[in-house]
């Protein structure tokens, strides 16, 4: 017996049919052609959602079954959705431009200045403190250990900065501009988006 589809990634907006449902982060109309995936429901029926973008290419879907939750990434804006609704449970992110996902399926989104972290053990949705002042480069995922190089512009010898952030504990070492906010007090450690803090990502409704 084989597992029922969840969802489809469409190469383009179907041009029969019901309509598409637009999806966006602020309830507000979207009209213009996204990403668009189709949903199936458990009672046989799908529908189409079209994803508002956000400020990256990226595009990807990420499938957690045991929750009945999907992870839309359009354009760099993410969506936690149920198959069953036509609305996100939440939304998250604007610039992802990178994504990796570990062993025990959470994902660590990269967004140029700092990391965006669906735990999926602890249901936790949380931000890192801004490791750099505008882009990763070399970024690799070992374990429970995320790390790189991140760009320094006041460094005119050298540009990328090492790093490696422990997602487990939240230990952040090195890194262009964590390193700089240690020696100014005055600059802030950590990002202040609407980004904020999600408890149990996995049971929202």
């Amino acid at each position: 017996m084989t597992d029922k589809k969840r969802y489809e990634i469409l190469d383009s907006l179907p041009t029969y049919g019901p309509m598409y449902i637009p999806v966006s982060d602020n309830d507000e109309p979207f009209y213009s052609e996204g990403f668009p995936v189709r949903f199936y429901k458990s009672d046989g029926t799908n529908w189409v959602a079209n994803f508002r973008p956000g400020w990256t290419g990226l595009n990807k879907v990420f499938d957690f079954k045991e929750y009945d939750k999907i992870i839309v990434i359009a354009g760099g804006l993410g969506y936690i959705m149920a198959p069953e609704k036509e609305k996100p449970l939440s939304t998250f992110g604007l610039t992802i431009n990178e994504i990796f996902q570990t062993d025990n399926g959470s994902l660590v989104c990269a967004d140029g200045i700092s990391f965006l972290i669906l735990d999926n053990l602890t249901g936790e949705l949380w931000r890192s403190e801004r490791i750099s002042w505008d882009g990763f480069q070399n970024l690799e995922l070992n374990d429970d250990i995320i790390s790189g190089q991140s760009f320094d512009p006041t460094n005119s010898i050298k540009e990328w900065a090492d790093f490696s952030l422990n997602i487990k504990t939240k230990e952040l070492t090195g890194g262009s501009y964590s390193e700089f906010a240690k020696s100014t007090p005055d600059v802030p450690k950590v990002i202040l988006e609407n980004d904020n803090k999600i408890n149990h990502w996995w049971k929202l409704w």
